[in-house]
């Protein structure tokens, strides 16, 4: 497969000169394939722009998921902002983008990544495909300088440091200290245009300092692939957003992904919709695009929990879009010749957010390697639906079979199929009625059990 190669510009450049479209070589070619980090690729970092959303010191928690010792695991994160700019959005997702583009034609053309990377504000612009203006030059100096403030925590702990009080009267509750673990950042030290750097020269081109995780992790090909053609063709924040998250659970589920409605309000910072309808108009237009463009193959949304934890599951399938540009993870490997070739402080990278990983023992949620679809995810909606039975061992053995045997979101459909039913005033075991409706898929799938069962269980 060809790939386009960014073309650099005379390194005299401004940061701040308007490209000539007409200037022969300036112009990027598509479609393009470009590779970003994974680690960072796997946290929910972005939310999305919004001009009626104030703009201060903030922090929001999200969650990682990983592989790590063959188990699915799940790493609480808290993301920092930093002064008056707020945490990373959209924007800043597509200006990084064309950074770490930009980075890596570097790579190839110099065969060595310098943990400072000089880059100009046209030639940021020109990597991620988007059009030089002055506001666009305004939000690149936002870019780096909120980049730079941001941080992300791994193993925050709030510790009860005995009562406090107010006023004339003692306070209920425990004072809590907050501790913010092991904080990590993705840049380092950061100067714009017109700034003197540390060696006391005034720079032409914003010099920026990659953490030492970020560019070994790079370095070593912990990539995944991006189609930046079909990244930048899409419109909304919710589009590229929804197509960042999905590479990294695309890439556990193996081509398959879950995620509940809830986490993704946090993760992006967006309005939180109580009915099915307007969750699904909510995202119409980003899921729109994404079939458009084959990224995406099928997608439904099921209701989970129950009254005051009501709650949304999206199921999503993988495209042709997404398998094509996976299978070239190899290849762009190759051509930028990560990996081993490079010799890096850490070999192998060792995934930093890993060290403040709790043991097992300590409750957090796993799932089996193998169990890519979160089986017991299904399992307890699936109990606590069915409410109290005579035989429980019985009826969840039963489930635990359909669920290994029957594709998960069929099961999902059903599920929501069963309590829209509920809600209409139906009078049905809602338990056993969506037994059936699992059997007559399994005989669909031609699972043994189902053609001889003569009853449930």
């Amino acid at each position: 497969m060809e790939h386009a190669d960014l073309v650099t510009p005379s390194e005299g450049n401004p940061s701040h000169s308007v490209p000539d479209p007409q200037k022969k070589g300036f112009l990027l070619n598509a479609p393009v394939l470009l590779l970003a980090e994974h680690i960072l690729g796997s946290i929910p970092l972005w939310e999305v722009k919004s001009k009626n959303r104030k703009e201060g010191l903030r922090e929001k928690e999200v969650v990682r998921e990983v592989y790590y010792r063959g188990e699915l695991r799940k790493i609480p994160l808290v993301i920092y902002a930093s002064g008056d700019l707020g945490l990373p959005n959209s924007v800043d997702l597509e200006l990084f983008r064309g950074f770490e583009r930009w980075a890596l034609s570097q790579l190839e053309r110099k065969k060595v990544l310098d943990p400072i990377v000089r880059i100009s504000g046209a030639e940021i612009l020109q990597a991620a495909g988007k059009e030089p203006s002055g506001a666009a030059y305004a939000e690149v100096d936002r870019f780096f300088l909120r980049m730079a403030g941001t941080m992300i925590s791994a193993g925050r702990t709030k510790t009860e440091v005995g009562e406090g009080t107010r006023g004339s009267g003692p306070l209920n509750r425990k004072r809590l200290r907050s501790n913010k673990g092991i904080v990590f950042k993705i840049f380092g030290t950061v100067v714009l245009p017109g700034q003197p750097n540390k060696k006391g020269e005034m720079v032409d081109k914003y010099e920026v300092e990659l953490a030492p995780w970020y560019r070994d992790s790079l370095l070593m090909g912990n990539c995944f692939v991006i189609d930046h053609s079909l990244f930048t063709g899409m419109k909304g924040s919710l589009s590229k957003l929804l197509h960042q998250l999905l590479h990294n659970l695309f890439y556990l589920g193996k081509g398959h992904a879950e995620q509940r409605y809830s986490d993704l309000v946090g993760y992006w910072q967006i309005k939180r919709y109580m009915a099915k309808s307007k969750v699904m108009e909510q995202f119409a237009e980003a899921h729109r695009e994404l079939l458009k463009r084959g990224f995406l193959e099928h997608w439904q949304i099921v209701p989970v929990g129950v009254r005051e934890q009501k709650d949304f599951l999206f199921i999503w399938d993988a495209g042709s879009a997404w398998w094509k540009t996976e299978a070239q993870l190899p290849e762009l490997q190759a051509k930028y010749e990560l990996g081993e070739t490079h010799h890096i402080d850490s070999d192998p990278v060792i995934d930093p957010f890993l060290t403040a990983l709790p043991e097992p023992s300590t409750g957090v949620a796993m799932a089996s390697a193998t169990d890519t679809n979160s089986a017991a995810r299904l399992l307890d909606e699936i109990i606590g639906l069915s409410g109290r039975r005579r035989d429980p061992d019985v009826w969840e053995k039963w489930w635990k079979r359909a669920i290994a045997a029957v594709p998960h979101p069929r099961i999902w459909l059903r599920i929501g199929e069963v309590k829209e039913r509920k809600a209409r005033g139906e009078r049905i075991n809602m338990g056993s009625y969506l037994a059936k409706l699992i059997k007559i898929e399994a005989k669909s799938f031609g699972v043994p059990w189902a053609e001889d069962e003569n009853r449930t269980t």
